[in-house]
């Protein structure tokens, strides 16, 4: 290994958040040195295109990552590529070759986080990834370590900027949501495929991240419940605001039971008063209640090169410090095996809205439904369409999902309801 005071770090990985992280650690140099007593030196950057320009000294830049994760003389691997493969192969190998690792990779954490925490344990060394949920902002950390002595009894997070921005432009402007995915799309906020964003992959290995560190466990993304956003439209965020809410897309995990949870992605109604029903725009926010410390909100920017590079830096730092005080790892490590609730055992209240015909016993036929399983309407919104045909939209009491999907069912074979538009669960 080389001289603790002088840090030799390999990239893996430099796009976005790679030439971010590099450009960090040379404009704040001295800051970051005052901070761990380091030179900290980039030796090696592993890349797929040798032929793109990049801003860093052609002499580093290699396409051979096993060189770069086998090399004896580099200390720290900065993985940056994201996916699973070959990202989770090349910080194994690190790991077995002695390399501190920091990743930004939330799927390969979601997937594979135990397995090589443990590894990263078992050898002495850090494997740290603060940047794989929130991007800049510190929320991990927190998690295993000021917040450590709490019992997490929930949290909920806008975990995604895309759909936060989605969310935000269809409120404001009563927009549908193609309009303003196409309008995403332009501005850079929106992938060409926006599947990872807006049906929610992207928050789901979010929360199984946050969820593991709150409990304990890490949550089989197969338990996972997901859905996202495609089903929005600017009448629900219309009806929301009258009853007196938004709509937002939530990671939120929380106990079920002992050693079980609940852990499940979904646009979700919150009240007008609550903490996250205003992050706006590309913002993302997490938010938890735990046993002594109460009701607390992390809130910044979710993504980009700036934010991300910040806690990939911030990382890299840890472990220098570590390294510099001749010190083990701190990695924490967590289990796997985690019992997940069934989503259809959730209880809360929920926001519905069909399309009827416009004659009399309408109302009363929907409410006899819903009451034959015990689901209690609280609120109701009508209006008279074209054609002889009436739009409602009720909020219920809160009832469990089970009974309010069955309910949902009869009440879809009414004569006098032509459609289910739509239906949205409530988080107070």
């Amino acid at each position: 290994m080389a001289d603790m005071r002088n840090i030799r770090v390999g990239f893996l990985g430099f796009g976005t958040v790679g030439e971010g992280t590099y450009r960090m650690l040379v404009d704040n140099a001295a800051e970051v040195f005052a901070k761990t007593s380091a030179q900290i030196e980039v030796v090696r950057v592993g890349v797929r295109d040798l032929e793109k320009v990049r801003a860093v000294a052609p002499g580093l830049v290699t396409n051979d990552l096993r060189s770069i994760v086998t090399d004896p003389n580099i200390d720290v691997v900065l993985e940056l590529m994201g996916g699973e493969e070959p990202a989770g192969e090349m910080v194994q190998l690190a790991l077995e070759h002695g390399k501190h690792v920091v990743t930004a990779n939330k799927e390969l954490i979601a997937k594979h986080g135990s397995r090589l925490i443990n590894l990263a344990k078992d050898s002495g060394l850090d494997l740290h990834f603060e940047a794989a949920v929130g991007g800049g902002i510190p929320v991990v950390q927190p998690l295993k370590h000021q917040l450590a002595g709490n019992d997490v009894i929930k949290m909920m997070g806008i975990l995604n900027g895309t759909t936060n921005f989605i969310l935000t432009k269809m409120e404001d402007e009563g927009a549908d949501f193609g309009e303003v995915l196409a309008e995403a799309q332009k501005l850079g906020y929106a992938e060409a495929d926006p599947t990872a964003d807006v049906d929610g992959f992207d928050t789901m290995y979010k929360i199984s991240i946050l969820a593991a560190i709150c409990f304990g466990k890490q949550i089989p993304l197969v338990d996972v419940h997901r859905e996202g956003i495609r089903a929005i439209s600017a009448s629900d965020m219309k009806y929301a605001k009258q009853f007196g809410y938004k709509v937002k897309l939530l990671g939120i995990c929380e106990e079920t039971g002992e050693d079980e949870v609940l852990v499940r992605v979904h646009p979700a109604l919150i009240p007008l008063d609550h903490q996250l029903s205003s992050v706006k725009g590309v913002y993302n926010a997490v938010w938890l209640h735990g046993d002594f410390v109460g009701d607390l909100m992390f809130s910044g920017r979710g993504a980009g090169a700036d934010p991300t590079a910040s806690a990939v830096v911030g990382d890299l730092i840890d472990v220098v410090r570590t390294m510099v005080a001749s010190g083990n790892g701190s990695a924490i490590p967590y289990g796997e095996g985690m019992k997940v609730s069934k989503m259809s055992d959730l209880e809360t209240r929920y926001y519905v809205r069909f399309e009827v015909m416009d004659q009399p016993g309408t109302l009363g036929e929907i409410a006899t439904a819903f009451s034959k399983w015990q689901v209690g309407l609280a609120q109701m919104e009508m209006i008279t369409k074209v054609g002889g045909k009436g739009e409602i939209a009720f909020m219920t009491h809160v009832c469990r999902e089970f009974d309010f999907a069955s309910a949902l069912t009869d009440v879809s074979n009414l004569s006098s309801v032509a459609k289910v538009e739509n239906w949205i669960r409530v988080e107070e």
